[in-house]
């Protein structure tokens, strides 16, 4: 089992000291997993990316079905991948085709929608059926477009709380499995997603004992789909019990969606854990790579992913 760190090409690596893999080392760390962008990655971040992350739209359906908000070119290619159903495909053909400088094991791929009107929503407009069977038909064109009909590294399909695959059971992984096309494909089982899925998770205990409950519940062939784990945990439901429905109204979209981080923040709190018991949840799993992903606390990254690490062999 790989431990890694999240890092992402927008960070300087010089954040690692002069001489970063012997600080890795000295954490047991075994890399970074490197959110990456539409540009090569830089040179400096190579030799620490263990695997990457690709770039996240949150509301690719809007361009997927060809209606997409009053954005400049770059806010819409972060937002929607761009404005239209070729723009989604075309852009995210490319952001794994620039992640191959790497040459990763795997890529991470978010597999919901966020529909920005509803962001701060309790409803959403779409079914997670349809969000898991239009993005299945997004990535089958990726993949089709690629040598041999797949694509140049394993693809990772990561559970979100937004409308998707959540992997609260098996029903998503079912359909997935039915509409994919090509077969290098797998998943990522995001630990603080799932338990944002699910109501009365007020503390770490109550998240453990949920995912442990969920996991255990997983066919055998799920839990061999699960190739990488993001570790870390949310505890966000007496939030999500008592925040209100919010609407963009008159604000400029881009402004309302700026103004989400903070709630999204709230949700998705990306805490390092500190119950010795969380080794129970990778156990089950027996993922090949856990990324201990943590921004949410104060402490830091480096001091956060060792506190976490403490817990695991």
């Amino acid at each position: 089992m790989k431990h890694l760190l999240s890092y992402s090409v927008y960070q300087d690596i010089g954040f690692f000291g002069k001489t970063p893999r012997e600080l890795l080392n000295g954490m047991r760390c075994d890399g970074l997993e490197m959110l990456t962008s539409y540009e090569h990655p830089p040179e400096s971040h190579l030799p620490l990316s263990a695997s990457v992350h690709l770039p996240y739209a949150t509301d690719w359906m809007a361009a997927w079905k060809g209606e997409p908000y009053d954005m400049d070119d770059y806010q819409s290619l972060y937002y929607m991948y761009g404005r239209s159903p070729e723009d989604v495909v075309g852009n995210i053909s490319k952001a794994i085709d620039l992640a191959s400088d790497i040459s990763p094991p795997y890529g991470i791929m978010h597999l919901c929608d966020g529909s920005v009107p509803h962001l701060h929503c309790h409803e959403q407009p779409y079914t997670d059926d349809y969000v898991i069977t239009e993005f299945a038909e997004v990535m089958n064109r990726v993949a089709a477009s690629m040598p041999g009909g797949e694509p140049p590294f394993r693809i990772l399909f990561e559970n979100l709380w937004w409308p998707g695959l959540r992997m609260t059971d098996s029903k998503g992984f079912r359909l997935l499995d039915r509409k994919l096309e090509f077969s290098d494909w797998g998943l990522c089982i995001d630990t603080g997603h799932l338990m944002s899925c699910f109501p009365r998770i007020y503390t770490e205990q109550d998240g453990i004992d949920t995912l442990a409950d969920v996991f255990s519940g997983y066919d055998q062939d799920i839990i061999d789909k699960v190739e990488a784990v993001h570790f870390h945990y949310s505890a966000s439901g007496e939030y999500r019990e008592t925040y209100e429905d919010v609407t963009p109204g008159d604000k400029p979209i881009k402004e309302f969606i700026v103004g989400m981080y903070p709630h999204i923040g709230k949700i998705d709190q990306h805490m390092p854990f500190s119950d010795p018991r969380c080794k129970e949840l990778l156990d089950i799993l027996q993922p090949e790579y856990v990324t201990h992903e943590m921004p949410g606390s104060a402490e830091g990254p480096i001091e956060d992913f060792i506190k976490q690490r403490s817990l695991l062999p």
